[in-house]
């Protein structure tokens, strides 16, 4: 690398750092979060997430956030009498999706997702990191990056 290049590069960079955080966190966190595969696992079957979502929609005018979820998953079972979803009764193997909506709040570097009308998906609550957002949803660790916006 050539000093005018290296010059260059550490005038950019911390310009694009200070830009990246003159954004609000509320503003920041709307888009899309990819979901990172995860395995989940219970007696006799492999859940594999192998694609979802996390979308926060808008800023709602009470301060809270439309957050919107779509996973995709492949259950892997060890016998076909293990499966007890319906569509996958009988299978070894069955991939399906699923979507719900929920309210977000804000709180410092967290955001608390309550998923409405939908008993099968527990309340997250994820810690925001620059692009990235971590938690346990209860059902294992979860991992998700905001996808660069259009």
């Amino acid at each position: 690398m050539t000093i005018r290049n290296f010059l260059l590069v550490a005038l950019i960079v911390p310009a694009l750092t200070i830009a990246q955080d003159d954004v609000p966190l509320e503003e920041h966190i709307i888009g899309v979060w990819r979901m990172d595969l995860r395995t989940l696992e219970s007696p006799g079957v492999m859940y594999y997430q192998e694609s979802g979502t996390v979308s926060i929609i808008e800023q709602m005018p009470d301060g809270t956030f439309r957050v919107m979820s779509r996973v995709t998953t492949r259950a892997v079972a060890e016998s076909a009498d293990l499966m007890i979803r319906p569509g996958c009764i009988g299978k070894k193997e069955c991939v399906y999706d699923e979507a719900t909506e929920g309210v977000g709040v804000l709180m410092d570097d967290r955001i608390y997702i309550d998923w409405l009308d939908d008993d099968g998906w527990i309340d997250d609550l994820l810690t925001i990191d620059g692009n990235v957002m971590t938690g346990d949803d209860g059902n294992g660790p979860i991992r998700l990056v905001k996808e660069p916006s259009e």
